[in-house]
């Protein structure tokens, strides 16, 4: 058995077959995905709730869209790159709360210095302190000057006598290093914090 943990026999003709319509075969394939999908959605997610809505969605869509599985030419890549899309959703979701948006950036009124929350508020701040230090130099300091000190392109562009492009780009490279690294990194509530921090 453990031979083949991560790899169904006969791959090609079970996935032909769910393509096909066959249940058995849609019942193999979800077992199969379903041991190795829990763990890694739950790395992205760091929620037992999210992660068991993520799983369902993803049988669902696979489901409604076997028929594609008869082009698809690596299923198991196309089924983690769904997993990771659909927990991302999942993430950004939450963060669309208000409530808790509110309490992520400390302005929820039952707050107080002594809170759990607060303390995870704080170590969630380090964690994109820590991304951000990782940047390269230029892209660190433009990413400051926008996010912490809240100058507009156009004032970054003149402070540094650079084309507004440049910044433009620069800070997009920035912000999608410091949310890959939350991803790979970072509990939930870092992630959500920066994502909601960083909706413009």
């Amino acid at each position: 058995m453990s031979g083949i943990a991560h790899r169904l026999i006969n791959e090609k003709e079970l996935f032909a077959a769910f393509a096909d319509g066959d249940e058995a075969a849609f019942r193999q394939i979800y077992h199969h995905y379903n041991k190795r999908l829990v763990p890694f959605v739950w790395k992205m997610t760091r929620s037992d709730e999210i992660t068991k809505e993520v799983i369902q969605e993803i049988f669902i869509k696979l489901w409604l869209n076997q028929a594609d599985f008869k082009t698809i030419q690596h299923p198991t890549a196309y089924i983690f790159r769904l997993a990771t899309n659909k927990a991302m959703d999942g993430v950004r979701k939450i963060a669309q709360d208000t409530e808790l948006v509110k309490k992520l950036i400390v302005l929820h009124p039952d707050w107080t210095n002594n809170t759990e929350d607060t303390i995870a508020f704080n170590e969630s701040q380090a964690m994109i302190n820590s991304a951000v230090n990782e940047l390269p130099s230029q892209r660190q300091l433009i990413y400051r000057l926008s996010r912490e000190e809240g100058l507009s392109l156009e004032e970054i562009a003149e402070k540094l006598d650079i084309s507004r492009s440049t910044v433009k780009n620069q800070l997009g490279h920035a912000l999608r290093f410091i949310r890959e690294f939350l991803e790979r990194r970072a509990s939930m509530f870092a992630l959500l914090l920066f994502l909601y921090s960083n909706k413009k």
